[in-house]
Order: structure tokens, then sequence, then C-alpha cells
């Protein structure tokens, strides 16, 4: 596979794997995201096919990781605030539910595949909205008064490249698990995909 619009193999070898208890499905659909590294088609936008593949993949990296393993080994639980996807993309707008789906998915598979590893903590951002709808459910305490010790943060960048006769973009999506008491990143890893369109098709 070319490394230039193909995201690289990061997810672990197949021992570390068979220690992510409960995750092998996950990791499968991962691994079939590589087909997907140059894709040709009328859009060149991301879609529900990359957030699949994307969050797949990085859920089962995180729970694959020695480091995030030997974080959970050392402190029990890791208590882990999302964010939603930091849009650094040329020229593309991408509403708060889109950037908020491409992280929550990766919470999703893992309280479902490892409940016991990780505790999720609600951003800021969420908490407040809920309460300003004044919901007849008890939300808990101020995310202030949790103490998260991890954010899973993605940021999303891409370049763009048009003629006139073809479009295509080009996407890197790098996901981070960061210490947020250190400062220093304890996980990460990236998804690359470039999509072509023929123009006729754009107009």
């Amino acid at each position: 596979m070319d490394t230039e619009g193909a995201f690289f193999q990061t997810v672990p070898s197949a021992q570390l794997l068979r220690s992510a208890a409960g995750l092998l499905v996950v990791v499968a659909i991962g691994l079939a995201g590589c087909a997907s590294a140059v894709e040709s088609g009328h859009n060149t936008a991301l879609d529900s096919v990359d957030l699949t593949a994307m969050t797949d993949r990085m859920a089962a990296s995180i729970a694959g990781s020695p480091e995030v393993q030997a974080a959970i080994q050392s402190e029990g639980k890791l208590r882990i605030v999302v964010e939603p996807v930091v849009n650094e993309m040329e020229a593309e707008v991408l509403p708060r539910g889109q950037a908020e789906a491409f992280t929550a998915r990766v919470r999703f598979l893992l309280s479902q595949h490892a409940p016991d590893r990780f505790t999720w903590i609600m951003n800021r951002d969420a908490y407040y909205r809920l309460r300003q709808q004044e919901l007849d459910v008890p939300l808990g305490p101020a995310p202030d008064a949790m103490n998260p010790r991890y954010a899973l943060v993605a940021r999303f960048r891409s370049l763009a490249d048009e003629s006139s006769q073809v479009r295509s973009d080009a996407y890197l999506c790098v996901y981070e698990l960061s210490d947020l008491q250190t400062r220093t990143i304890l996980w990460t890893d990236k998804y690359e995909v470039k999509k072509t369109a023929v123009k006729a098709f754009l107009d």
C-alpha cells in the first residue's frame, strides 16, 4: 500500500489484540477500512463509511495500545473526557453533530467492548447544553467536579486539488489521548483517505 493517500498500519499485532478482550470484532472491522484508503466517486467529502472505518480503527487501536494498557494497570479505569473534532480542514464546514459523532462513536465502541477499562465524563459544553434544556432527569455533578485525567481529541485536516476535470481531497484525521496532568500524549493514531470525483458530477 502506498504511503501517499493511504493511512499507515498502526493496529497492534495479533498478540496485543488478543489481550484486548472483547474487541476482536471491532479490530476486524477496523482492518477492513484499509481497502478504502483511496476512493473514487461523486463526492469528495468524508461520509458514513469513513466514520465507521475510522472510529472502528481508533477504538481497536486504543484498546490494544501497550501504553494505555499499562496506564490501566497502574491507575485502574481511565477517566476520559471526549471532545468534538477540531476542524482544521480547508474550506469545509463540519457541523457540531458531525464533529461530535467522530469521537462519540469511539467512546460508544469502547463502552460496549471494554466497560471495565474506561470511565467516560461528559464534556463541559454538552453538560451545559443539557442543563439549559431543563430536563426532568438528574445530570449528575458538574464536569469540573469529575476531574478527568485524560482527553480524547481528534483534529481533521484536508488538502484539495482541483483541475478542469477532476477534484481530489486528501484527509488526515489524527486522534490523541492526552494526559491532562502531564500534558503528554498517552496514545495517538491516524486515518488517511484520498477521495477523487469527476468534475462533471460536481457541477
